[in-house]
């Protein structure tokens, strides 16, 4: 039998089920994992204090991989211990754009170095859902009236808003061609947000063009010694997308967006059906390895 080293797993949409909970046979399974040796990392769009129930849930321990990739964070003490940010400059001229769209631009933080997650900027009301989710999450925010206002220019790690698709659509064009390579910048489904609303809302992300999951197992690997061709990965989303394509075992959940399931080597069951438990089950039981395994 031959197991990964490292299985790196997302929340929203894969580990988390449409309540935003971890089941009771996923944690079962994330236990018999770590028991035969498999080494679990989460993954996740959210920040560290935004998952701190659902790490607590699971009894989690370990490296966190929070914000898409921004931050390798040591989930205990909330200590960083890899980032990429994106310069003050490059967040001056990326919220111009938001703010020209007319919406607010949020400023996720370093918080280990700041001591608050986000950073809102102007006086515009919030997206309804946007005050939800600091409402629902232990995510710290403050706000200031202009950019320049900003006490932690030199900390960002995300600038982001929410919206509606056709906002966000032309908006990401205009931050291509002002930007260029400096900055990679998405929207897509907030997969929580959208089920709580009822409606369909999108996730404005700008990041540091070298932010990504995989940047972040890559820099945990480097640290623990540990061949990123033994690694597996389980995830559904945008941001799952270069994980899932270079790691030794990429997994898509069957409720997957497109974009994973064209990349992935195989897929396990929905995020509602305990399709992490199915994955681990299939690894533990010799009916999937690593990609190149005679297992």
């Amino acid at each position: 039998m031959d197991l990964p080293e490292l299985l790196v797993i997302d929340l929203d949409g894969t580990l988390l089920n449409r309540r935003g909970e971890v089941s009771e046979v996923n944690q079962c399974a994330l236990g018999r994992a770590q028991d035969a040796g498999v080494e679990i990392v989460v993954a996740t769009g959210r920040a560290l204090s935004e998952c701190c129930h659902v790490l607590q849930d699971i009894a989690y321990a370990g490296p966190l991989i929070a914000a898409s990739g921004c931050m390798l964070t040591d989930s205990r003490s909330g200590v960083t211990l890899d980032r990429r940010h994106i310069p003050s400059a490059d967040v001056e001229r990326v919220a111009g754009c938001v703010e020209g769209g007319q919406s607010v631009p949020m400023l996720l933080k370093d918080r280990h170095a700041c001591g608050v997650d986000y950073v809102v900027v102007g006086e515009q009301d919030m997206h309804p859902i946007s005050a939800w989710w600091f409402e629902a999450t232990q995510a710290t925010w403050m706000r200031v009236s202009r950019l320049e206002d900003d006490p932690y220019p030199d900390d960002t790690v995300r600038v982001g808003a929410v919206g509606t698709p056709s906002h966000f659509a032309p908006m990401v064009d205009t931050i291509g061609h002002r930007l260029g390579a400096a900055v990679q910048a998405r929207h897509w489904e907030a997969v929580t947000s959208s089920a709580h609303s009822g409606d369909v809302v999108h996730l404005l992300e700008v990041f540091h063009p070298e932010a990504d999951k995989w940047t972040m197992v890559q820099s945990h690997c480097a640290a623990e010694g540990i061949d990123e061709a033994r690694t597996a990965a389980v995830g559904d989303g945008l941001n799952d997308v270069l994980l899932i394509e270079r790691c030794g075992l990429g997994v898509a959940m069957e409720n997957a967006d497109h974009r994973v399931l064209a990349v992935c080597d195989a897929v396990t069951g929905s995020h509602h059906d305990h399709g992490v438990a199915t994955l681990i089950d299939d690894l533990l039981d010799g009916r999937m390895a690593l990609q190149g395994s005679d297992a």
